[in-house]
């Protein structure tokens, strides 16, 4: 009932009431018969009897009206106050649709989160919706239809707005819609959230889940009495128990037993003083494999520092250890055999060498090097090199005893450390049983290979204090094994130092000698074994070391191929040669050709038929006036790209002779198809002439196979009438030696050449 309404209903009473008083009052006193004058007087005493009854009634009637009024507006009041509360503290504002109008109201609030003043003006729909964020729209207008048609109970829709400052910010907004009578929709009011922290934080928390459950690191969480409530899959995957299987557990579940009661008690007392512990723990699987994991604990604690959970997070280090034991293994093993290497071998030797001074006592090393592992090799293959030397580590591995070391330092060499020596000679047993092992043919890829080893031996304390010094003196050794013929074993002496030192010496000081031009050339005459006369000379290379004097070619050319310097000097000898040969045929002597010797590492890498193409041109020499010497061994070595040089230079001109010859490993066949002139008889043959049947018998069946291919016969080493006199009954054609001449420099052979040539 409307207030109108109810105002009307109440005067219609009042009036009824009244004339209803005023007839019956009236008609009582008509009834009473009372006088008129009496009568006017009741009247008037009844009207104020009336309108004083009336007025306490209406007095008591509007007070208690306004008693009732006053407490529903203080109820109002206190209700809209306890709704403004809860609005400030819910943070959140009004809105109010006015559906018929389209008016819409903010509160202020509602404005505060948009970024605007209290004064600004949002009384529309469309501005409203002007702020969306394009993507919204469509699923806010979608809700917002559903609601209205009734499809839902009450709208409620998380989308964008755009603030004031241009930025979007997210809010919730809820409301319900008022219909009137006929159920049309007339009306919707609502509250609006600011849901952009809650949103942040929303999607902090899907991160945060999607990494706990995506992280390799296991994930335990439990609660103050340490019973799990939650795991990750990764706790799963490394430990083997499901989801449900732990939780409500301990994480004792996981113990191993290789902990004892101390380490958790540290633990414990770590994590109650600083809230945190972290360390390597050994647990098992639930298929009882125990592992190594490094793990961290965490407490978590409220505001009041009360706490709430533990959270411990650990991964699995078995395979981290596993790597990390490979590579320690491979930092001090060779890969390819698994024996120590020279890091590892360095450590056992200085704590071997700290055990044997302490207890006076004597170790060894023996230095090991395969005899001529290159030529297998370079035939066979790498591959089937690094299956030899698999092969031959495990041999002398299994001929070593239990106490010592095998240590492979690279290529084909290795070391044995050899500890408890009583006597120096101790150690030569186990040399000996080293030689014997490689007595046996090694079978690689179905091939049998027979391999030798030299061998070379440092004691201490005799050969040296210190591990470098004997590493170094042992290798001295094996280089003196070597130079006895391989396949034998060597002592250190401190000859061998020496050698070593002069050797690196002159590496260093051979460099320098090239490029001050201290290579000198000297001759040596070649005599016809009937006529006497000088038909050739042969160039002999000299260093005159600026404080060593004249150093011979056999102290300095081994040296000079191992520091790679052989074809240079080739190179020097070959154009100093030609260039005294052009003056020596100019001053008009008869000689057929000089001798030039020739390096196998020239015939191997060195381009020897262009550089001689070259110093014959600069000469102005021809190549018929030119010999080339190369020794049996070196000729013997070289595959058939050899014989296609010899073969070029032969057909330019040039001479060729095998230096040496008897020494290597000749083979007929080979010799038959070298473009040779010249063979020259090694001096080893000569020497002990004419007393030696043996050397009588070789150096004539080298003549009579020279003869028979039609080569010229030259023999070295002539140093008495009598070995000249044999080898000219022999029919060698051609004398070399000191009974002739010593080698000259150019000055004093072209002093020589004018002599002789005089007579």
């Amino acid at each position: 009932m409307t207030s109108s309404r109810s105002a009307w209903h109440i005067s219609l009473i009042y009036m009824v009431v009244a004339t209803l008083w005023i007839l019956f009052s009236d008609n009582m006193l008509l009834w009473m018969g009372v006088e008129i004058l009496t009568q006017q007087r009741l009247q008037t005493l009844k009207g104020l009897f009336f309108v004083v009854v009336t007025g306490v009634l209406l007095f008591y009637s509007t007070r208690h009206h306004l008693r009732r009024r006053q407490q529903k507006e203080q109820a109002l009041r206190h209700s809209e106050e306890r709704f403004d509360l809860a609005l400030l503290g819910s943070n959140d504002g009004v809105w109010d649709w006015d559906i018929v109008s389209d008016e819409l109201y903010f509160s202020d609030r509602c404005k505060v989160i948009l970024g605007y003043l209290p004064e600004f003006n949002m009384s529309r729909q469309d501005t409203w919706l002007k702020h969306l964020h394009p993507e919204d729209r469509l699923s806010l207008t979608a809700e917002l239809r559903r609601h209205l048609r009734g499809d839902t109970e009450r709208l409620e829709h998380v989308h964008r707005v755009r603030r004031r400052d241009g930025f979007y910010a997210w809010v919730q907004a809820r409301g319900q819609v008022v219909r009137n009578t006929q159920g049309r929709a007339i009306r919707m009011v609502g509250i609006l959230c600011d849901v952009t922290q809650q949103k942040a934080d929303n999607e902090r928390l899907q991160q945060a889940a999607v990494v706990f459950d995506s992280t390799n690191e296991g994930v335990v969480v439990s609660d103050s009495r340490n019973r799990i409530i939650n795991v990750n899959n990764a706790f799963c995957r490394i430990t083997g128990y499901e989801h449900d299987e732990v939780v409500g557990q301990k994480p004792s579940v996981l113990k191993s037993g290789w902990h004892d009661e101390l380490f958790y008690r540290d633990m414990w007392e770590a994590l109650s003083r600083c809230g945190s512990w972290q360390g390597e723990v050994w647990n098992r699987r639930k298929n009882g494999e125990i592992y190594p994991q490094w793990q961290s604990i965490n407490t978590v604690k409220d505001r009041t520092g009360k706490l709430t959970h533990y959270v411990a997070v650990f991964s699995d280090i078995s395979v981290l250890k596993q790597s990390r034991q490979e590579i320690d293994f491979l930092a001090h093993h060779d890969p390819l055999t698994r024996l120590p290497n020279r890091l590892l071998l360095t450590e056992r030797l200085t704590n071997a060498l700290v055990r044997a001074k302490r207890r006076e006592q004597r170790l060894g090393l023996i230095f090991i090097d395969l005899d001529r592992f290159k030529t297998v090799n370079d035939s066979l293959g790498h591959a089937a090199g690094d299956e030899l030397l698999r092969i031959a580590g495990e041999r002398m591995l299994g001929l070593c005893r239990e106490e010592d070391t095998l240590a492979r330092l690279g290529g084909d060499e290795f070391v044995i450390l050899v500890e408890n020596l009583a006597e120096t000679d101790d150690i030569t047993p186990i040399a000996q049983r080293l030689q014997r092992g490689f007595a046996r043919p090694f079978d690689i890829n179905g091939q049998r290979i027979h391999l030798s080893v030299s061998l070379g031996m440092s004691i201490f304390p005799e050969d040296g204090q210190e591990s470098a010094e004997l590493l170094t003196n042992a290798d001295a050794a094996v280089s003196q094994a070597k130079s006895n013929g391989r396949n034998t074993y060597a002592f250190y002496t401190q000859a061998l130092t020496e050698k070593a030192r002069r050797q690196m010496s002159l590496q260093s000081d051979l460099h320098q000698a090239i490029r001050q031009k201290q290579l000198q050339v000297f001759y040596q005459p070649q005599v016809n074994m009937l006529s006497g006369q000088v038909v050739a000379l042969e160039a002999l290379v000299r260093w005159q070391h600026p404080l060593r004097g004249l150093i011979s070619p056999g102290e300095f050319l081994p040296v000079a191929q191992d520091v790679g310097l052989l074809i240079p000097i080739d190179e020097y000898v070959l154009n100093q040669a030609c260039r005294q040969m052009r003056q020596w045929l100019d001053a008009g002597y008869p000689l057929s050709c000089v001798a030039v010797n020739m390096s196998g590492s020239s015939l191997e890498r060195g381009d020897v038929l262009n550089k001689v193409k070259k110093a014959l041109l600069e000469a102005g020499l021809a190549a018929a006036y030119l010999e080339l010497e190369l020794t049996e061994s070196e000729i013997m070595q070289q595959g058939d790209r050899c014989i296609e040089t010899l073969d070029a230079l032969r057909e330019l001109g040039v001479k060729l002779s095998i230096d040496d010859f008897g020494t290597g490993y000749s083979s007929l066949l080979r010799l038959k198809r070298l473009p040779v002139n010249t063979l020259k008889i090694d001096r080893g043959f000569i020497v002990d002439l004419p007393a030696s049947g043996n050397d009588s018998a070789i150096s004539r069946a080298i003549i009579a196979l020279g003869q028979s291919l039609q080569l010229s016969i030259v023999a070295e080493g002539i140093e008495t009438q009598a070995q000249h006199e044999l080898l000219r009954d022999m029919k060698c054609d051609i004398g070399q030696g000191f009974l002739y001449s010593r080698p000259l420099d150019a000055a004093a052979i072209t002093a020589y050449l004018d002599e002789h040539f005089s007579r």
